[in-house]
Formats: structure tokens, sequence, C-alpha cells
């Protein structure tokens, strides 16, 4: 089996592509969000309806992290369908990361490159399932950017080094900080390990020649990062978990469950696996250390308690950065991976893990895919109101249910609301030009597009906007904040039960006034209200 690892490991990584191209719509909870707003960032540099979208929105003249998604999306759809942009930067982030993820492994030591078939689990995150692409793609550049560092740090006096770990990181940066903050973390680790001879006796001379083309390298980054900070401010907001249901969560790979509670057996199965590879270095004399990699190992194994620490004391965000747990849980278990890297495995030992890892990645793909292709033709149902909408309208998108219930009472996605911006795809079709007033992104100063001085719907119907269920408000407050009329209301998954609701009867009333119903999709899953002329 080891003759054909390379191949294996590319049957792997087409495994986890078809789960992204078998579907027309891979759905996310963000992504659709962030292509719509990849396209009106590109409509406006191009000038495509410029002065309708210019009243409600601005662009963000800063070059802050998370933008690298939205470039990528934004360039994407200038040649392709939404559709197809949005699926090709997930397929772009499949490879960066499972090849990143190889990267930095074979970086470690060429032979342990069995280690890297374990991806798939810190691939289809709950991270990813929520749209966090630029946080996703981010990890990925962090592998290549400190595989690259592994590779060259005997040779970085070289100035291509040095540019290229610097742009590497830039890029990781540009993506996002927290990433880049971990990339920088380790690179500096194993930088000490190597240079702790200047510490002790304490060389001056020669530690600030070295330190200085580290620092060097590492400031356009560090200066990113810091601006950003600057900018977003240190607040934060409680986690609402305890210790123990952290921990508890930790070792049932929480973060590899990204659709249905199903997944537990296959996460539960990687949290088994590495417990035994653990244990197998420590019961087991055989000659598994390498000399040479002791202070890599050291590095790893450090960094695998402190992102372990971080994670079960974390906040639930941090500067307006969400879900800190989600983003941090995968973590330890990669450098416990990293740390498995240095030492040396045998035949035996490396099959093994190969086929368990190919029983893993099988097993959450049988109980996902099923799924993601029943949301794919729900959405499919749900962009049928596009052509019930005209180009350059004012929509006002609701949404009833992010977790898209099924006739049976079950929930389509149990671990997360995927559909919660799924209507956002409207405003991003090729020969539409929409203002979607649910529109997340614009009220968050680090993304490209921001609502204008007094355009934030938020201001006068919190409501309506995304984590209040049913929406609830009266439209007519923000035409009256924007001095402009709403030209469709949008129902997405309508459910007759929010009626029970008094504030989503008047909304009834009130809409039954100003609208006509022009389009009600066959399932409800999404009804298109068009103002009376």
């Amino acid at each position: 089996m080891l003759r054909f690892e390379k191949y294996l490991f590319y049957l792997l990584v087409l495994l986890a592509l078809s789960i992204i191209i078998l579907p027309r719509f891979y759905i996310t909870g963000d992504g659709a969000s962030h292509t719509y707003n990849a396209r009106v960032l590109f409509d406006f540099v191009f000038g495509h309806s410029r002065q309708f979208y210019e009243p409600y929105f601005q662009i963000n003249r800063n070059l802050d992290p998370n933008w690298t998604g939205h470039l990528v999306i934004g360039a994407l759809l200038q040649v392709f369908p939404y559709w197809l942009a949005d699926k090709l930067f997930q397929m772009a982030y499949v490879l960066v990361f499972a090849f990143g993820f190889r990267y930095v492994i074979r970086s470690v030591h060429p032979e342990n490159s069995f280690l890297s078939f374990l991806f798939f689990p810190f691939l289809f995150t709950l991270a990813f399932q929520e749209g966090f692409y630029n946080y996703s793609l981010a990890i990925g550049f962090f592998f290549w950017t400190t595989g690259y560092y592994l590779r060259v740090r005997h040779h970085f006096d070289h100035p291509v080094h040095q540019w290229r770990l610097s742009l590497f990181l830039l890029l990781t940066s540009f993506s996002h900080g927290m990433a880049a903050l971990f990339a920088i973390m380790l690179i500096t680790c194993i930088w000490l390990s190597e240079h702790i001879r200047l510490l002790i006796p304490f060389d001056y001379r020669r530690l600030r020649v070295y330190g200085s083309q580290l620092l060097l390298v590492m400031m356009p980054s560090l200066l990113m990062i810091a601006l950003f900070l600057v900018k977003r401010g240190a607040g934060t907001e409680a986690h609402p978990w305890g210790l123990a249901h952290k921990l508890k969560a930790f070792l049932q790979f929480y973060g590899s469950q990204s659709t249905r509670y199903s997944e537990v057996y296959p996460a539960m199965a990687c949290t088994l696996l590495l417990l035994a590879y653990f244990i197998l270095l420590i019961v087991t004399r055989i000659p598994v250390h390498r000399e040479k990699k002791m202070k890599e190992g050291i590095v790893f194994a450090s960094l695998f308690g402190l992102t372990l620490l971080l994670y079960i004391t974390c906040p639930h965000s941090v500067g307006g950065a969400g879900s800190l747990d989600i983003r941090l849980v995968f973590l330890p278990p990669i450098f416990l991976l990293l740390y498995f890297a240095t030492k040396r495995w045998t035949e035996l030992a490396q099959t093994l893990f190969i086929v368990c890892s190919f029983l893993i990645s099988i097993s959450f793909s049988i109980i996902r895919l099923p799924y993601i292709m029943h949301a794919s033709r729900m959405g499919k149902e749900i962009m049928s109101a596009s052509s019930y909408i005209r180009d350059e309208s004012v929509v006002l998108n609701l949404h009833f249910d992010y977790w898209q219930r099924l006739a049976t009472g079950d929930s389509l996605f149990q671990q997360d609301g995927s559909f919660l911006h799924f209507s956002d795809f409207l405003g991003a079709e090729k020969n539409k030009h929409l203002i979607l007033l649910n529109n997340y992104e614009a009220e968050i100063n680090y993304f490209p597009i921001n609502w204008q001085a007094g355009m934030n719907p938020r201001q006068t119907v919190p409501g309506f906007i995304q984590g209040q269920l049913p929406p609830c408000g009266d439209y007519h407050f923000y035409e009256q904040q924007s001095k402009r009329r709403i030209d469709y209301i949008l129902f997405q998954n309508w459910r007759a039960d929010a009626m029970v609701n008094p504030c989503v009867k008047q909304l009834i009333n009130d809409i039954d006034e100003d609208f006509d119903k022009v389009y009600d999709s066959p399932h409800h899953y999404i009804v298109v209200f068009q103002r009376k002329s």
C-alpha cells in the first residue's frame, strides 16, 4: 500500500472534491453573502450600476483581513455564474488545504506523509460549514507558510527565502489575522528552538542580526493585524459553554461535525485514532524518536497544549470575531499530528493509519452527501424567485428558518443553520443588481462593502436581521429612515406556524396592503411579494 501512497492521497482528495462538485450548491452559512458582496464590490470597481448602489453602499477603503475570499470570488464572477464561482472557490479551498496539510507534514519529515491522510475531518469543519471562507482558507495558507519556513530555515539568510516567506505570511494575514498569528507563533518558536544557543550565554550581536531578519519578514503582517485590532478593538463576549462542556465537545471532535449529529461516530473515531497513536508512542520503546527532530517535537507539543488551553478558555468572540471555539477546536489535533510527524513509525503503523483515515473520510461522506444533495434541490427552488424580481430593485429578504426543517420535523442541517444567508445569491446573478437589506456583512467595517451612513437596516428594524426567529418589525420604519421604498419582500423558508407571533401577523397585514404576492414556490421555500403600482 505504501508504494501507492501518493496516488491513494490523490484519491482521497477526489473524494473530498466530489462533495463540492456533485450538488449544484454546496450550501454554507455565509457563503452566499460573501458571493453577493463580492459581486457588489466588483460592480463598483467596473462601474456596473454604481449609481444604483451608491446611495446604499460604500467601499471600505482599508485593506483589512477577510478580503481574500471576496477578491477571488469577485474575479471568478467576471467569468462564471454565481453558483459556479462559489463552487470553484470551495474547490480551491479543498486543494489549498489538503495539499498544504500534506506539504507541512512532509516539511517536518517526508517519510511521515501518511499522517496527511487524516485531512478530511479538518477540511469540512463546522467553521467552513458556517461559511467562514477567509478563516478556512487562511488555515490552508498557514500550512504552506509554516511548511515553507521549515524547509528553508537553515538557509534563511537568502533574500529570496525571506521575500517568499513574507509574501506567504501576508497572504495568510490578508485572509484572516488569527491564522496568521498562529503561523507567526509557530515560526518564532521554531526559530527560538534553533537559536537557543544564542540566549545562553546571551549573544546580543548575533541575536540582533538573525532576529532582525525574521522580524522584518513578519513586519508587514504584524502591522496589518495591529491596525485591524486597533480598528475593531478587543471587546469580548462570554461563551455560554462551561469548561466541562468544551472538553466534552473537544473529545467528540465537535468541529468536524458540520451537518448531522450522526457524524459524531466518525468524529469520535478520529479521537480514538489519535489517542491510540499517542499511547503507542508512550508504551512502546521502539525507536520512534528522531534526535534531529526533538526540538520541533517540543514546539509542536507545546502548541498543542497552548491551543487546547486557548480553546477551553476562549470567549465567544474577541474584537467582533465570533465563534472562536469552532475556529480553535481543530487546531490542537493538527499540532498533535505535526508532533507525530517528528517520530519514526513502522510500516504497519503507517498502513493502519491510512486505512483508518480512509474509513473515517468515507463515513463522513456517506452520512453527509444525501443531505447536501437535498439542500441543493431546496436551493434551486429558492433561486427560482429570480425570474420575479426586476433588476435594480431594493429587496427585503426575510428568513424564517435557518436550519431548514423537513416535513418529518427533522432539520436538514442539525449542527448549523446553513440557509442563514442563502437568498443573498439572488443579488449575485449576472443580470441582477439588487440591494439586499439583510446584508449582514455591510455593517461590519472590515468587510469590503459597508452601509452608507443612515442606511443600515439594523438602526430601525433590527428584528429583521439574522439572529431572531421569526423576523419581526415594521419595514415602514426603514423606508422612513432611508427615504426610499422597498420594491420586494421575500420570505425564505416560510413557516405557517410563525403566524402565532402577533408581530408576524401585523407584518403580513402590512404586506397585504402594500404588496402583491407574485410567486410562491411549490414547497414554500421562497415567497415573493412585489410592491403595488
